[in-house]
């Protein structure tokens, strides 16, 4: 059985708006990150506490499906549970609902817990998860993976800034998002809507890091259209990204 259910409600504010005045992608991220960790907040399990017994929450994987972008102004509401856990990974649904109730978007989310000395995963305490009144499952959530950049890619460099850093010491989850969205261009963005996104993270960026994002580009039958993006630093793949675009 799913464990509890959290509701919060949100404005959509002009800077989390692109020039469509459509919710980033980004931003749609941070705002249900955010949700889960008032829930966790208000369960006696928040970052105080897990940080007390060293250690962090890291998201793995998003797969993402859309209805639609929530748009500037408009109040919308967004629900949170967790679904299962095991002894090394939690599952964790996500819906954002427009001001109409309308499902706008719906995400399944892998979370893992890491040992901020070792920087390795750690074992799920139980105290941790408890409050969610979640079940174990002992099998593993068997998730899609991203499309590969295919061999037509092109590639942009970026240095990672400190404002792209975050409380655990490395990149954001929703910087990654900016440095695939980057390589498309401006008459792209603004003539086509999210429809999918996958996106796995495989290895932290730091400060300082020179990444390279790449981009390839895939049009469907349906006429529909794919984008395939690695994140990279050096030889070492930090991230994969696919988008199916309407």
């Amino acid at each position: 059985m799913s464990g509890k259910i959290y509701e919060a409600k949100h404005l959509v504010k002009y800077y989390e708006c692109d020039t469509n005045k459509r919710m980033t992608l980004p931003m749609l991220v941070n705002i249900m990150i955010h949700a889960s960790g008032e829930q966790s907040h208000l369960l006696g399990v928040g970052d105080d506490v897990v940080n007390e017994m060293g250690l962090s929450w890291v998201i793995l994987q998003y797969e993402m499906n859309f209805n639609r972008v929530p748009e500037f102004a408009e109040e919308v509401t967004i629900t949170t549970q967790a679904l299962s856990y095991n002894k090394l990974f939690c599952y964790r649904e996500f819906k954002v609902y427009g001001a109409n109730g309308e499902e706008c978007v719906t995400a399944k989310t892998t979370f893992a817990l890491i040992d901020r000395e070792k920087r390795k995963m750690a074992r799920i305490p139980e105290e941790i998860v408890a409050p969610y009144e979640v079940e174990f499952n002992k099998k593993l959530v068997r998730t899609t993976k991203p499309e590969k950049v295919g061999a037509e890619a092109t590639s942009t460099e970026y240095r990672v800034r400190f404002l792209d850093i975050d409380r655990n010491q490395h990149v954001n989850n929703s910087k990654y998002f900016d440095w695939a969205l980057d390589t498309l261009d401006y008459e792209f963005l603004t003539s086509h809507d999210l429809d999918y996104v996958n996106i796995k993270f495989e290895k932290e960026v730091h400060y300082g890091n020179m990444i390279t994002s790449s981009v390839s580009v895939i049009e469907l039958e349906d006429g529909r259209v794919s984008t395939a993006h690695k994140i990279t630093t050096g030889e070492t793949v930090n991230c994969e990204l696919s988008i199916i675009w309407k």
